[in-house]
């Protein structure tokens, strides 16, 4: 026994470079594949090695594979987050809803709100609020967001067109003739509910 173990340090030994490459360390850490290597080292037979090199290569097989899913979740997970920070870089945050649920402005109403406010009283000039003189229409028209209220007084008050609101706002047609249609829609379901 004792014969034996000193047989199986001086292969180890002779061949410490060989042993110490990672893969053969995996290898042999392993303690079926251990005692496979130590079996064709004191018993020398053809068997012996067939089934140690069958085994490394079974082993060999599945840390090639390993590496290549490795390699393949990481380089995946790069070119993903290139991807998403190119997407936000180009893509802006729209809120869809308001603050609260009935009549509260958007975030990026508030913030456009506040950029243009100069640039809108000089267009504006006399607001839509001040020629209301039926008090029911001018609380109902107190409930319209800012906006809203920006978009009546430029159609009904400076009668721009839609295009020419929308460039003046910095936003589409579309957008402000959707925005234009809801507040004269919140308009006529207020003024209604307050004659029933």
């Amino acid at each position: 026994m004792e014969k034996d173990n000193q047989k199986i340090e001086e292969f180890f030994y002779r061949n410490n470079e060989q042993v110490n490459n990672p893969i053969i360390k995996s290898f042999l850490s392993d303690p079926q594949n251990l005692y496979l290597v130590q079996k064709a080292i004191l018993y020398p037979t053809e068997i012996n090695r067939e089934l140690v090199d069958e085994s490394f290569q079974t082993h060999y097989i599945n840390v090639r594979k390993t590496k290549y899913v490795s390699n393949l979740i990481y380089f995946f997970s790069l070119d993903f987050d290139k991807k998403r920070r190119n997407l936000q870089k180009h893509t802006l945050l729209i809120l869809d809803k308001g603050l609260s649920e009935e009549g509260g402005t958007t975030a990026k109403e508030q913030i456009e709100d506040a950029s243009i406010e100069k640039e809108l009283d000089t267009i504006v000039g006399e607001g839509l609020l001040d020629n209301i003189e039926d008090e029911q229409l001018l609380k109902s028209l107190q409930k319209l967001t800012v906006r809203q209220l920006q978009i009546l007084e430029m159609i009904y008050v400076k009668e721009l067109s839609i295009k020419e609101v929308a460039q003046t706002l910095r936003t589409t047609p579309q957008n402000i003739s959707n925005l234009h249609r809801k507040a004269l829609n919140k308009l006529n379901n207020t003024l209604r509910k307050k004659e029933e």
